[in-house]
């Protein structure tokens, strides 16, 4: 049992309590007990085994990246300054086919490691060869949902669909009931998946009650493929075929129309927004505030660094924020505790977890990340939940604990020997 006491609390729960003078208890993988720090102090502070003592310290859930590609970061600075098909087709798809097993695993747990550095305890992934991205994270102690990459093109995992399908199915019976990392299926995007793909993807994920990850509406020319294949705008083409429930997540979302909106808020699917990769690839701007009105669920993701170039999901937040603010001329839109939700209780609905994660609640999962407010740049504290959003950054993460074990304390990892990861990449690209 695991006692932090004397800590300000953000909750994120359905009230957005922020406890001052807070604590809360860690009972094996379980918030065990959450409230003012006297009275929990007084119940659990002679059976707690560990004791941290929170003064100075903000303890908040999880942040939760719901769309990225955890072993691209081998491509960090690879190829920038372009727009997406030029930068995918020319350059990533053909270095990317180099890939195999030992470039997956290892790009992942860099990725991994990047991502609990600064504050990510649960993360969506797009790719291939999914179970070494499972024991990338398995090694630290990471929670994921592991997107089988699904493409009718050949890549470096599968030259056939059919040969896609039947890796993806056998991941699907090697995760299941796994306590930490899941499988979904993701076919690819409108110019590389056919209709018929994802039907399949759709039937298959639903036969094993998964969720179903794909990019869609990214770009303008994603768009107008879709009108000429399909005589219909990618939102209506998915909707059509019953491709779109809340156990869909479309990452990006960039050219959506008042009626492609309206349909997302009937289905209820989610959208990852990546305002950083958007803006990079100049793909567009997602519609945020006309979908947030319609009631569309919104979580946040980084996207690859291929195209980020980080995972820093706190500095995800303060761009999402002032990106859409200047779009629409109007500070009031994406105000802090908006985005906030995006990045934790938001990001646990879109993965179906948000019973499990997302908010600090008593019986949920203990994942949760504290941060150092004693900092020149998070003093004074006039708004919690402002600083959070505009001031901190991933460096501020100085404690993590994901399924109730502590991941990392003072900034080291503690199953990991980061140098020797690091100097493993460096001789592998």
């Amino acid at each position: 049992m695991i006692l932090i006491k004397n800590i300000t609390v953000i909750t994120q729960n359905k009230k957005r309590e922020i406890i001052k003078n807070g604590a809360l208890v860690i009972k094996d993988d379980i918030i065990n007990a959450i409230g003012k720090s006297n009275e929990i102090e007084r119940k659990y502070l002679k059976k707690a085994k560990k004791i941290i003592d929170g003064k100075g310290l903000v303890v908040m859930p999880g942040l939760i990246n719901t769309h990225g590609h955890l072993a691209m970061s081998l491509l960090r600075g690879y190829a920038d300054d372009m727009n997406l098909e030029e930068w995918w087709m020319k350059h990533v798809y053909p270095i990317e086919s180099k890939f195999g097993r030992k470039e997956v695993y290892w790009g992942s747990l860099l990725a991994i490691i990047e991502m609990i550095k600064s504050g990510t305890t649960c993360f969506a992934d797009f790719y291939y060869y999914e179970d070494e991205v499972a024991k990338a994270a398995q090694e630290i102690g990471m929670r994921g949902i592991l997107g089988c990459a699904i493409l009718d093109v050949p890549t470096f995992y599968y030259k056939t669909t059919d040969s896609a399908f039947k890796k993806t199915e056998l991941l699907i019976k090697k995760f299941k009931n796994n306590s930490l990392v899941q499988i979904a299926l993701a076919p690819h995007m409108f110019q590389t998946a056919s209709i018929e793909t994802y039907k399949k993807s759709k039937e298959m994920a639903n036969e094993n009650g998964l969720l179903l990850f794909t990019h869609t509406s990214e770009t303008k020319q994603e768009n107008d493929f879709s009108l000429k294949k399909y005589k219909q705008r990618p939102i209506e083409a998915l909707a059509k075929n019953n491709i779109l429930d809340e156990k869909t997540i479309l990452a990006h979302c960039c050219w959506l129309n008042k009626k492609e909106i309206k349909t997302l808020a009937q289905t209820g699917a989610s959208v990852a927004h990546c305002p950083v990769s958007n803006m990079k690839l100049a793909s567009g701007i997602m519609p945020l505030q006309e979908m947030l009105e319609s009631g569309v669920n919104i979580s946040l993701g980084t996207d690859g660094v291929c195209s980020n170039n980080n995972l820093d999901m706190i500095e995800e937040m303060k761009i999402t924020a002032l990106l859409h603010k200047v779009s629409k001329l109007d500070p009031n839109i994406a105000d802090a505790q908006t985005v906030l939700d995006m990045a934790t209780i938001n990001g646990a609905k879109a993965l179906g977890l948000e019973n499990e994660i997302g908010s600090l609640e008593k019986n949920k999962k203990a994942d949760l990340v504290i941060l150092n407010f004693e900092k020149s740049h998070l003093i004074p504290q006039h708004n919690l939940i402002s600083h959070l959003v505009y001031s901190a950054n991933g460096s501020d993460v100085d404690i993590v604990f994901i399924n109730g074990k502590m991941i990392m304390e003072n900034r080291k990892i503690k199953k990991i020997d980061e140098e020797k990861v690091f100097n493993k990449i460096k001789k592998i690209i």
